[in-house]
């Protein structure tokens, strides 16, 4: 069997993390950190997700480490899904054929394992994940196995393709999270002071409580398990219930005793609450009484003072077999296969044959070491581990990855331990040692291409393949890491680097654009700067407020990334008032600095005043938190104390505050307009009087209940300018949202299918083509934009609108990265014929 080790991920600006994908024969584990972007990377480069079957998170669990591990077990349970829908399928046509039906196959689901508070950014997460086909179960680690005891050499974890030690590191006590400054106090309107809720907790949470909520209603491998919990009086529940009694709003485990421990109950009538079994749909009755998960909090925790770090290491293999030395002794080739099973044969003349006769020398398991040291602090407890002096553990090990935060790549105290251990390959993952490359090249290259015929729209994605840390000298055992470096761990250690990942040639991709395209696009430039048109443009755009706003699409496609369209996000940039994101789906803040350089950058996230989110289906919202901590940040360095509105539902509200009580997000400056009061009741209107002086540029907030999921709404901003914003976020069409948003300057809609897939949308509640402009006609909307794609239209080739010459209601196709004023939509539209014909193409 062949064990393979692969870099799916280096620091960059699409995937944050390093993450090393380890795969044998039997199934594949995930190593260092699942960052966002990590599955739409996986998705470019053609890493297969669907065999995963353990991820094992390194450093200090935070959003940083961890933010697209959500996404990744959603695209991994859709797989499942998928694969078990056409077993389905084809059984039902082999029987009809009369041919033997496939076995469904089973997938045991995913195990997580992380240091201190896994759990509970996982369970925090429970408002917007629920009833998933894929059971997880997290493993926090919280005991040193070898504080007691360092020469225990035992794997802290094993299975029948792997061993796994786990080396924690502790941050140094003088170097802990900064708190907030005192003075860093909210006004009224939906933020806490740091008194009430942002300081730091004295204790991390008993993870327990969080783990019940992850494998029992999250991801309990069943999409009929109801977030609830059932009542159970004390005298009736079992050892085996999972179960918890509530105090208040806390949730604390009941461990017992138990009626069948033949013990006097203290309390035999108390109402305990018990978790449904996976699969179980109890609490679908309506008059049963049950208890919704989502009304109460997780037991508050502290920030981790742990960095996880892996020992992983294959299981020694038998030696190879020698045929002719059985033969030899007398062995039948029918019990070959026992010998090599590890049992004793007969041979001639009644000799016992054992395995060793036979077999050639053992061949001992090589490993690798993932080594997660994100700051200094960390890095002295890393190198005092006793498992660096083990020779038993470090033993076979072949290759290290640091994972290694800023400057910690030129530590003398680093440099030191390697050169203690030329023998083993150090491969650098840092900002310093790789490159911030294109990642999705498929993506970079249409966009390219693009550029060519409508250079003021299709700006190229920011990128740089140079590498800040110095050459290294010749012979180093140092090397620096980059996406698709590849080797075999076993059975025998061979190296490829030819599998690394090639800079994306776009320059290639601009000439590949032919002739007839270029002089569409000429004759297209020729349109949008003739002077009667100008002129046109001016007369019927002149009550138009702000038309210098840009739009600029972060993410145009819908349910999961691909490697041509992100998830969604839309941003609306209106100079003199602020930054508007409508929407955040994971990899946002990645997309926004492949759109702006550094500078440009600081500037998004300096003048960011509101994000809307319209639902909670995770392709709309799971990038929020880092781009939160990205704009937190950035009023730090500017030394401001700003706030940021989020427009979004109670439920969600929530999740921000648990996931804040893990990491400073800045949660204590946010403010919450549509949820202005914690549990409290939403509002859907919220006014300038409601706004107060803190108005982040807007009038008002108007949210309109659409056909989609649960709690989904469109959405109107009106900026303080008269500017309104009408965005429909994900549904059927609506009239109520049309006419709620009556002659709304510029509207965002979804278009999920085209004309073509009526049935499709009907059936998952989005809009088809035809049906997005009959919102937008129905809403005497001045400017359209419509987003949203199906990843089954992967270059927009399959999605085409008759343009009308002479609309004054013009109508643009989002592409991720395109930026146009809301002034220019007429002017873009020239050169829509050119884009349509370039679609075409690419799908040829």
């Amino acid at each position: 069997m062949t064990t393979t080790v692969e870099v799916a991920t280096v620091p960059s600006t699409d995937t944050p993390g390093t993450c090393i994908y380890l795969h044998h024969d039997k199934r594949s584990y995930i190593f260092g950190q699942v960052a966002e972007g990590t599955q739409r990377a996986f998705g470019s480069r053609k890493i297969h997700m669907g065999g995963t079957e353990h991820v094992f998170l390194s450093g200090s669990i935070g959003w940083n480490q961890m933010g697209g591990l959500i996404g990744y077990l959603l695209s991994v349970g859709g797989a499942i899904d998928a694969a078990k829908e056409h077993t389905v399928t084809e059984n039902v046509k082999r029987k009809a054929k009369g041919q033997k039906l496939l076995t469904p196959a089973i997938h045991g689901g995913i195990g997580v394992h992380g240091g201190d508070n896994l759990c509970h950014i996982l369970a925090a997460c429970r408002p917007v994940i629920f009833r998933q086909p894929i059971s997880v179960r997290p493993h926090e680690f919280r005991e040193d196995p070898r504080s007691i005891d360092p020469t225990k050499t035992e794997p802290d974890w094993v299975d029948d393709a792997v061993r796994v030690w786990k080396v924690p590191a502790k941050r140094a006590r003088s170097s802990s999270p900064p708190k907030r400054r005192h003075e860093e106090i909210s006004n009224g309107n939906g933020g806490q002071s740091q008194d009430q809720t942002s300081k730091r907790r004295s204790a991390i949470s008993d993870p327990e409580v969080a783990g019940m909520i992850v494998e029992r209603i999250m991801f309990s491998g069943s999409l009929n398990n109801r977030s609830v919990l059932l009542p159970r009086k004390i005298r009736d529940l079992k050892p085996t219930d999972k179960a918890v009694i509530i105090n208040g709003k806390t949730m604390r485990v009941y461990r017992g005793p138990f009626a069948s421990d033949d013990v006097e109950l203290s309390n035999p009538d108390l109402t305990a609450w018990v978790f449904p079994d996976p699969g179980d749909n109890a609490g679908d009755g309506k008059n049963e009484d049950v208890l919704a998960i989502n009304h109460f909090p997780l037991p508050k925790t502290a920030y981790g003072d742990t960095s996880m770090s892996y020992i992983v290491k294959c299981h020694d293999r038998r030696g190879k077999f020698n045929a002719v030395v059985a033969k030899e002794h007398g062995v039948q080739p029918r019990d070959f296969k026992l010998l090599t099973a590890g049992q004793s044969v007969e041979g001639k003349d009644g000799k016992v044959v054992t395995p060793d006769m036979v077999l050639g020398e053992r061949q001992p398991g090589k490993g690798i070491i993932i080594a997660d040291i994100a700051s200094p602090d960390f890095l002295e407890s890393f190198l005092e581990r006793p498992e660096w002096e083990s020779p038993e553990m470090m033993e076979h090990i072949c290759v290290i990855y640091w994972i290694l935060g800023s400057d910690l790549t030129s530590d003398a105290r680093i440099k030191k331990f390697i050169e203690k251990r030329p023998h083993i390959k150090h491969i650098f993952c840092s900002q310093d040692t790789c490159p911030n490359m294109i990642t999705h090249p498929g993506a970079a290259e249409i966009q390219t291409k693009l550029r060519r015929i409508d250079p003021e729209r299709f700006p190229l994605p920011k990128f740089d393949n140079t590498i800040k840390h110095p050459a290294l000298p010749a012979g180093s055992p140092i090397e620096f890491g980059r996406s698709g470096k590849k080797f075999q761990l076993m059975p025998r250690l061979t190296f490829d680097d030819q599998a690394m990942a090639p800079f994306p040639d776009l320059l290639g991709a601009a000439k590949s654009v032919d002739e007839e395209l270029i002089t569409l696009a000429e004759e297209a430039k020729a349109e949008a700067t003739n002077a009667e048109f100008l002129a046109r443009v001016e007369e019927t755009e002149k009550d138009i407020p702000n038309r210098d706003a840009e739009i600029i699409p972060l993410g145009t496609g819908s349910s999961v990334p691909s490697k041509h369209r992100n998830v969604s996000a839309t941003l609306i940039r209106v100079p003199g008032i602020g930054n508007y994101l409508l929407d955040c789906g994971e990899g946002t803040l990645g997309q926004i600095r492949r759109a702006f350089d550094a500078e440009e950058t600081a500037d998004v996230l300096r003048n960011l005043k509101c994000i809307v989110i319209s639902h909670v289906h995770a392709d709309h919202h799971m990038g929020t938190a880092s781009l939160i901590k990205a704009w937190y940040e950035q009023s730090i360095r500017d030394g401001t104390s700003t706030t940021l509105a989020i427009s979004c539902i109670g439920r969600y509200r929530n999740m921000l505050e648990e996931l804040s009580q893990v990491e400073d997000l800045g949660f204590h400056r946010l403010r919450f307009p549509s949820c202005p009061f914690p549990n409290g009741k939403d509002r859907d209107m919220t006014t300038a009087e409601d706004l107060g002086e803190e108005n982040f540029g807007l009038a008002s907030i108007k949210r309109i209940p659409v056909p989609h999921c649960w709690r989904s709404y469109g959405t109107q901003l009106e900026l303080t300018s008269g500017l309104r914003i009408a965005y429909s976020g994900d549904c059927r069409p609506s009239s109520a949202f049309a006419q709620g948003c009556k002659g709304a300057h510029l509207l965002v809609h979804e278009c999920t299918f085209g004309d073509d897939k009526q049935d499709h949308a009907k059936a998952k509640k989005h809009s088809t083509m035809a049906e997005a402009l009959s919102v937008a006609r129905e809403m005497e909307a001045r400017r359209t934009l419509l987003t949203h794609f199906s990843q089954r239209y992967s270059k927009a080739d399959s999605l085409k609108r008759d343009r009308v010459h002479g609309e004054e209601h013009s109508v643009l196709l989002a592409f991720d990265l395109m930026r146009v004023k809301l002034g220019d939509f007429q002017k873009a539209a020239c050169y829509v014929p050119a884009v349509q014909k370039l679609m075409e193409k690419l799908a040829d």
